[in-house]
């Protein structure tokens, strides 16, 4: 009997071997995109709290120039910061000439909800449904 040649030994893989490899990314897939998700939204949250506190130290200004968080008597317009492409919008929801709250409302749905920020340097949130995180979690970037 002669000695099998390595060339025509058969080479590939099974349609088993193919089918563990699949089962074994796809489970991988499974853990990791749920965590880079949340990874992903953590990011926004803490852009988010950044960019409200430059607003509210842009309100500070304009308070110390005009002695009022108003400008005649009307609410002021936010500037336009660059904030990395945000998913949040960001607005003043309540102005007075000694007081003001500020707050950013996220484009798709987080457990966080709004965060809302006022002159005091209260840092809150606001979730429409049961809060699934604490006004403190949220602001920590967690």
């Amino acid at each position: 009997m002669k000695p099998k040649d390595a060339l025509s030994m058969p080479r590939g893989f099974t349609l088993v071997e193919l089918m563990i490899v699949v089962a074994i990314v796809a489970i991988l897939a499974a853990v990791a995109v749920p965590s880079y998700t949340q990874y992903v939204q953590r990011g926004n949250r803490t852009q988010a709290t950044a960019t409200l506190l430059k607003y509210a130290n842009w309100m500070q200004q304009q308070y110390t120039i005009n002695n009022s968080y108003q400008a005649g008597g009307k609410a002021l317009s936010l500037p336009v910061f660059a904030d990395g492409g945000s998913k949040y919008v960001y607005s003043i929801r309540e102005s007075t000439t000694s007081s003001f709250t500020l707050q950013a409302v996220p484009a798709a749905n987080d457990k966080c909800g709004t965060f809302l920020l006022d002159n005091t340097g209260k840092r809150d949130t606001e979730n429409g449904k049961a809060p699934a995180a604490s006004a403190a979690d949220c602001w920590a970037g967690r």
